[in-house]
This record gives structure tokens, C-alpha cells and sequence, in this order.
């Protein structure tokens, strides 16, 4: 069987397939894990959901109705898909940039209609600039990383796990640290590993992270609804 990963992101494909060797998905039998790029697809859905689970639901079904309008059909009985979104929500700024943390620009973006057709998301260090610089010197800097993950059968059938890694945004640009990850990770401190997120080793990523906990909820769903 295969299991499809709704990403056109490797790195994000090598940070799953980890997380879900480490819960024994793969000790379950035979099992190709592959992303849309693997089979020469391009794949990059407009996410227009209004929640982390509803664009997380959304690419498994883009996903779903492309394996399927190939001919023959890449889709297998047996086959699954995850899809998962994931973004950071900042209290002070009433919970945004969250489904929007890609695309933000320091501007408040609330539904699809706000964001301009054809815009480019920013280098990582710009956002995170923009990002301090709109919270200013507000004392209530308590935020965290969200990921909706979906174990997704067919459109009638299929599981979704949300959940968090708890953090602070840093106090400045100059508090911003670590090399490892991407995008927010340098600007999100955890205050019991005293680091921000791309201070984490891959082992710690690989069990604190949002993305980490709703993939070991998704490989137990796995390993218990997925046919033999």
C-alpha cells in the first residue's frame, strides 16, 4: 500500500516519515510513503479553508480527486493520504497571523478576500521582523505553533488530530536564535527547554512540536483503520 503525503515539500516529507517510523507505522507491512512530486505531479492547492482542519482537509481531497483523475487512477484500494496545515497563533495579535502565518506581511489578513491575487509569501526573516515589530514591546507575547493533521480513506471516511507546542514570542529581533527549522521556529521560545524552536535538536522536534503529537495520534489511527 502507499500512504500519500498532500505536500510538495521533501523536507517536510523526511520530518513525517520520521515521525511516523518512530511510532511503527512502517513495521505494519509493506508501505510506500510518497508525495505528488514522487510520481511527477505538481501539487499546490489554494488553501482557502478558515481553519487549520478545514486546509487540512482540503488537501487530501485535492489530493484524492488527482491521484484519481489520472489514468489509470494512481489512488489504490488500501492507499491513504495525510494532509496537514499548520501556522502560528499570537494572543496579543487576537490569534493571528494562524492559517495565514505563510502569507503574512504585518497587515491583518482575515478571510481569502483580504489577500491580494498572486501574492508571494516573504523570506522567513522578513516575516518574523514584521511580526515582532507588531508587537512592539507588549508584555503579553504568549503564542503557539498549531498543526491540523487528517488520515483521510475517502471523502466519507477519515480522521483528523489537531494540536500545539505552547510557547512566548521572543522580546526582539536580537533574542531570536537557533539555525535548525524554518519559518517562525527562531521567534518561539519554550520556556520549559529554555530555547526557541530552532534551538531544538531533531529528537526534541521529533517529540515536542505540533507537527510531532498529531502525527503520533494519526500513525495510532494508522496502525488501527488502515487495511492489513
Amino acid at each position: 500500500m502507499t500512504i500519500w503525503f498532500a505536500s510538495g515539500n521533501a523536507g517536510k516529507k523526511t520530518e513525517l516519515a520520521f515521525i511516523l517510523a518512530g511510532a511503527g507505522v512502517f513495521e505494519t507491512g509493506y508501505i510506500n510513503f510518497r508525495i505528488p512530486k514522487d510520481e511527477g505531479l505538481d501539487f499546490d492547492p489554494e488553501e482557502t479553508g478558515d481553519s487549520f482542519h478545514a486546509n487540512s482537509l482540503l488537501k487530501a481531497v485535492e489530493l484524492y480527486s488527482l491521484l484519481n483523475r489520472l489514468s489509470p487512477p494512481v489512488f489504490k484500494p488500501g492507499d491513504v493520504i495525510i494532509a496537514d496545515d499548520s501556522g502560528i497563533n499570537v494572543d496579543a495579535l487576537g490569534g493571528r497571523p494562524g492559517i495565514y502565518s505563510a502569507l503574512y506581511t504585518g497587515r491583518v489578513i482575515t478571510c481569502a478576500a483580504d489577500i491580494s491575487p498572486g501574492a508571494k509569501k516573504l523570506p522567513s526573516v522578513e516575516r518574523n521582523t514584521l511580526l515582532l515589530g507588531e508587537l512592539g514591546d507588549n508584555p503579553h507575547r504568549t503564542a503557539r505553533f498549531v498543526c491540523s493533521m487528517v488520515l483521510f480513506f475517502s471523502p466519507d471516511r477519515f480522521f483528523l488530530a489537531q494540536e500545539t507546542l505552547e510557547g512566548e514570542i521572543v522580546k526582539g529581533p536580537e533574542y531570536a536564535k537557533g539555525t535548525g527549522g524554518f519559518g517562525y521556529d527562531p521567534i518561539l521560545f519554550i520556556p520549559e527547554l529554555n530555547r526557541t524552536v530552532a534551538e531544538l535538536t531533531e529528537k526534541e522536534k521529533n517529540t515536542y512540536s505540533h507537527r510531532a503529537k498529531a502525527g503520533k495520534f494519526i500513525a495510532e489511527l494508522f496502525k488501527k483503520h488502515a487495511e492489513a
